[in-house]
């Protein structure tokens, strides 16, 4: 995706914040960057981050914001983790996750038909949530005007394999919020959260993985909360 998904909610974010929309390297209009390692993106992003920012990030976003507070900690005041995780794939140790082969099967599809599987992955994010089709399909069209390149979604499926923030929770205050109706990130997450120090969790009952556009109006009043606390 890039930073157009966003616009559901950008009106009301402006009203209340100074914003900054990122597109990652190789998405959308840096497209011709390559994403590479998340210390790759990590290290192209971190010149575009103010003083005492908070970071919102959704989904991969959320894994890169992670980095970005480990690596700028005077920097980043906090983060806003919206449908993400700090891993993941699941495996012996962290059962929150997606299996390993579904990355895999994501990987072997876009070789196959990139189009498709996009459109597939676009769909699955709002599967089983009641939503407007006119308003989401062109969202999607507005968003895919600007696709990422292959080796970008081929670089990030390998960051959403490989990083590991499980036991690396991060000291600046974080909200979390989640879908219960979630396919790719498990709503159990919310149990373990607290476990790792997390203090402020939203478990958003009728949500799925975009709540931002799906129930903007709910999303924003947690977002404003997060915010009158800072």
């Amino acid at each position: 995706m890039n930073s157009h998904v966003w616009e559901p909610v950008l009106p009301e974010l402006q009203q209340i914040a100074q914003v900054t929309c990122i597109d990652l390297p190789g998405h959308g209009k840096n497209s011709r960057l390559p994403l590479g390692l998340l210390e790759t993106a990590v290290d192209q992003i971190a010149d575009h981050i103010p003083q005492d920012a908070i970071i919102m990030g959704w989904s991969l976003g959320g894994l890169i914001a992670q980095g970005l507070a480990h690596a700028l900690p005077k920097r980043v005041a906090g983060l806003i983790q919206i449908a993400s995780t700090p891993k993941f794939v699941a495996d012996a140790h962290w059962r929150y996750g997606l299996a390993p082969d579904v990355l895999a099967n994501f990987a072997s599809n876009l070789q196959t038909d990139y189009q498709g599987t996009v459109r597939r992955f676009f769909a699955l994010q709002f599967l089983g949530v009641k939503t407007d089709s006119r308003s989401v399909n062109a969202l999607r069209e507005r968003i895919m005007q600007h696709p990422a390149s292959m080796q970008a979604l081929e670089d990030g499926l390998n960051i959403l394999a490989s990083a590991d923030f499980a036991r690396m929770p991060v000291k600046q205050s974080t909200v979390w919020m989640l879908g219960r109706l979630d396919k790719l990130i498990p709503p159990t997450l919310a149990d373990a959260l607290p476990e790792m120090g997390y203090k402020h969790i939203a478990l958003l009952n009728s949500a799925a993985h975009v709540p931002f556009a799906t129930h903007p109006e709910l999303f924003m009043e947690h977002v404003r909360a997060f915010l009158d606390e800072h």
